[in-house]
């Protein structure tokens, strides 16, 4: 009986959390320096006449922009939750490896060169995933596989991308080319069109039903080596698949909305509050509360000002807040860990 109310519990929290993201994705849609009501947004969907510029603004502009938020939030809050089971560690981020670091160098590289947007994405996304290989090939040097050695490696790789990252800053032009640099580096949606929700989508679409379809073996790894080698579960080749999955969604999302902080270690935190800790209830409750997180984010990054406000600057703020709500709302179990 008890197990069929968790399970209505979470199944409830899902629901809702659904209804609210739908609700969130449609004001995404509404709000901006063109504001359209929600009887003109209506007759426009409804392919009524004389709503041109209603329709160019929603389906060119923010349609595009509010789904890759969606799905960046989507990817970073899924990448966080994975490297926090596996690690067996609250407090990793989704740049644990190295991805964002490499994936920053990457674009910073393509900025300096003078190549087009499309570049910039393919070279950070590129870098992102060569970092955390860099990062895997350097914890083997060591002939260790403990996930101390391997976090390790990722601070030493990641230190070291963060080196180059400020050598091609320093070498980039201070009246313009430093400032897109910047910029990217802060996060937005700015220039997302809808090409990139076509290359995003696949990605963020494939890597979440993997993880919704091994979430159980998360549970497993989560455990820890010997506790998943009594079960009978590969430790190593899953540990591997887990980590070139929230792998790619780090390095998917960034390459299309630079570095944005706080999602990945806040929205597990969240859902593990709601629904405890198994990755069956877990991993879906992470894509929609991501999902609804980031577009708010966005929302508030356009709205309030005649410029945009950086992501990173929204998501820390709102970040920081959230996660000491959660430490006083645990602070009792910390309390008894102590």
């Amino acid at each position: 009986m008890l197990n069929r109310n968790v399970k209505m519990t979470a199944g409830a929290y899902f629901a809702l959390a659904a209804l609210i993201f739908s609700a969130v994705f449609v004001l995404a849609l509404l709000v901006g320096r063109y504001e359209i009501s929600l009887g003109d947004f209506f007759a426009m969907i409804g392919l009524s006449d004389g709503y041109e510029t209603e329709r160019s603004i929603v389906v060119n502009l923010r349609l595009p922009r509010t789904a890759i938020a969606a799905l960046t939030g989507v990817a970073l809050s899924v990448s966080g939750l994975l490297y926090q089971e596996t690690f067996q560690n609250k407090l990793v981020s989704p740049d644990l490896l190295g991805v964002s670091s490499g994936a920053g160098v990457g674009a910073a590289l393509a900025i300096v060169a003078g190549l087009s947007s499309v570049f910039v994405s393919v070279f950070a996304f590129v870098f992102g995933i060569a970092t955390v290989l860099a990062t895997l090939f350097v914890s083997k040097i060591f002939g260790n596989k403990s996930s101390l050695v391997l976090t390790l490696s990722g601070i030493i790789v990641g230190g070291c991308m963060s080196a180059v990252l400020s050598f091609v800053k320093y070498l980039a032009d201070a009246e313009t080319t430093l400032a897109s640099i910047t910029f990217w580096l802060m996060g937005s949606f700015e220039n997302s069109v809808a090409g990139d929700v076509w290359v995003l989508l696949p990605i963020v679409a494939v890597c979440s039903a993997i993880t919704l379809a091994i979430s159980w073996r998360v549970n497993v790894i989560a455990l820890g080596r010997e506790e998943a080698q009594t079960k009978g579960v590969n430790y190593r080749a899953y540990r591997t698949l887990i980590i070139m999955i929230a792998t790619l969604l780090t390095a998917g999302s960034v390459a299309f909305a630079g570095t944005i902080g706080w999602i990945g270690l806040v929205v597990p935190h969240i859902v593990r509050l709601a629904a405890g800790r198994d990755a069956r209830k877990t991993v879906p409750l992470c894509m929609v509360f991501g999902a609804t997180f980031m577009i708010i984010a966005d929302i508030l990054s356009r709205c309030f000002t005649a410029s945009e406000i950086p992501l990173s600057a929204i998501t820390g703020f709102f970040g920081t807040v959230i996660f000491v709500v959660i430490l006083f709302i645990r602070r009792k179990t910390f309390n008894e860990c102590g």
